[in-house]
């Protein structure tokens, strides 16, 4: 069977992610006996209508899926929902086509009756999609109906139909991306080549979906050496300048990271090395000098908070002493290393907020030291069916019982005064260049010029490391807010209120 596979993911700037998720099924299904091409609309040169006609009218696809990665930016100052576009591909997809269209992806996965609904598509596949995409062809190639096939939705006469989904050991598969897609734009951007160690997550925090509708909460880990393979053979193919480790959580398990990078170690060949989510605890000197020698020299961090009542909040499973220690220990290296703050969960307090801010100014400051701390902080937490946080955030009244899950619903504490928290924030990034806010995420705009420069003058990725620079540079020409919203606390307060929001936080506010 021909199947074109379509990554609907346009974000490219400095963040563009190739679509790791869409090779694994686009491998399994070729693995299969299918005739597969993955159409990736990232960095489409012609628009993405004629890109979906093009490839329909030259490979006469006979089922056709696309992916949904995100399906908003979860940033409150600077929202961008993604589905309008996506439904329009959808929607042009069954304009010039009548073959079956399948959804998947970890965007569609968090609600998947709803996206199924807006896109008005076949079928789609929930959470891992490598063995059940490859059954649900066998179904639609045989004319057999696939309401037993795991982790398959649809509609039937009694509605929306989910068989729950299979979520089956992760080894023995390679995506090998550079097959299916073409890396070199996403390496221009800044972007790294891929890489999965594990899938699913233990973590209870009370925002997040990972541990639920995406990858479940028990760990399926793959082999140290099954992993450090890929990555030779991809070093050898593609001469990718960064690998990036893509798992929610890297160094959980801990073993299980160290076996990882001892196995690097013994590999004759040298690769750089950055990890998307790293855990504060156990990061002290010896592990950070490990991810050193193993050619790692920046990674994502994410406490959501230096306050310990607000890790305890958020159920993070570690404390303030675990962050602070972890600051102490990066700061003694040469890392670049992007701290994430999620302020306003449950009980977030001004008091609880400026712990966090002076944490950013007390510790992550440069103060003339190797290191590159960038602190990111986001005001406004997204809110999930499944979570804990929804059930929170629906009983405290911040959205009615019949909303749309599919519009970007928020939750702020109610112990806030939004005004002063807001005059918190930009006093600390007007006194820290460290710290970078929600509303910065509208300079991504220039991306292409800024990495056209980075490229041009060899500067190593990922380029989120000169977000410091960037905010040195602007504080020191004056230019530092020149994209800030005149009412960032107003802009909070309409958002709340437009999701159906009516207390204290929005009293007194007019539009």
């Amino acid at each position: 069977m021909r199947v074109l596979l379509i990554n609907s993911n346009r974000k490219h700037d400095l963040l563009a992610a190739p679509p790791l998720g869409l090779c694994y099924v686009a491998e399994a299904a070729a693995a299969a006996g299918h005739q597969v091409k993955v159409l990736d609309l990232c960095f489409a040169l012609k628009s993405v209508q004629s890109s979906i006609e093009n490839a329909i009218r030259t490979f006469q696809p006979e089922t056709i899926g696309i992916s949904v990665r995100n399906i908003d930016n979860v940033n409150m100052l600077h929202p961008v929902t993604y589905l309008p576009e996506i439904a329009e591909m959808a929607h042009s997809i069954k304009r010039l086509t009548r073959v079956p269209l399948v959804v998947g992806g970890s965007g569609a996965s968090l609600m998947p009756a709803n996206v199924l609904e807006l896109l008005a598509a076949d079928f789609i596949v929930v959470s891992d999609g490598e063995e059940t995409f490859v059954k649900l062809l066998a179904s639609i190639e045989k004319g057999e109906p696939p309401e037993a096939v795991p982790g398959v939705g649809m509609m039937n006469g009694d509605g929306f139909h989910l068989t729950p989904p299979l979520l089956s050991e992760f080894r023995g598969r390679t995506p090998d991306l550079g097959r299916w897609i073409d890396t070199k734009p996403y390496e221009k951007i800044g972007g790294s080549y891929n890489i999965q160690t594990k899938r699913g997550c233990r973590q209870g925090c009370i925002y997040c979906t990972y541990n639920q509708s995406i990858e479940g909460n028990r760990l399926r880990i793959r082999p140290a050496v099954e992993v450090v393979d890929e990555v030779e053979e991809a070093l050898h193919k593609y001469r990718p300048k960064t690998f990036e480790f893509v798992d929610s959580v890297f160094n959980d398990p801990l073993e299980h990271s160290v076996e990882l990078m001892e196995e690097i170690l013994r590999r004759p060949w040298k690769a750089e090395f950055t990890a998307m989510g790293v855990h504060p605890s156990n990061l002290d000197k010896g592990y950070l000098d490990l991810m050193w020698r193993a050619g790692f020299r920046s990674f994502m961090i994410t406490p959501e908070s230096a306050s310990e009542h607000m890790l305890r909040s958020y159920r993070k499973g570690f404390s303030r002493d675990d962050v602070v220690m972890a600051a102490e220990a990066i700061n003694q290296t040469a890392f670049s290393a992007w701290w994430f703050f999620m302020i306003g969960g449950p009980d977030e307090t001004n008091e609880t907020l400026q712990e966090s801010l002076d944490f950013a100014l007390d510790r992550l400051q440069k103060n003339g030291r190797a290191v590159t701390n960038v602190a990111h902080f986001f005001i406004g937490v997204r809110v999930y069916p499944g979570t804990k946080l929804w059930e929170i955030a629906r009983n405290e009244g911040f959205f009615p019982d019949l909303v749309d899950p599919l519009q970007p619903l928020w939750y702020l504490s109610e112990k806030l005064d939004l005004d002063r928290a807001v005059g918190q924030m930009n006093r600390a990034a007007s006194l820290c260049p460290e710290v970078y806010l929600g509303f910065d995420e509208r300079v991504l705009v220039f991306s292409k010029i800024a990495a056209t420069v980075f490229d041009f003058l060899g500067f190593p990725g990922p380029y989120w490391r000169y977000f410091r620079a960037a905010n040195q540079f602007g504080l020191s020409t004056g230019i530092r807010f020149m994209y800030r919203p005149a009412d960032m606390a107003g802009m909070l307060k309409d958002s709340l209120r437009r999701q159906g929001y009516s207390g204290h936080l929005i009293q007194g506010y007019t539009p």
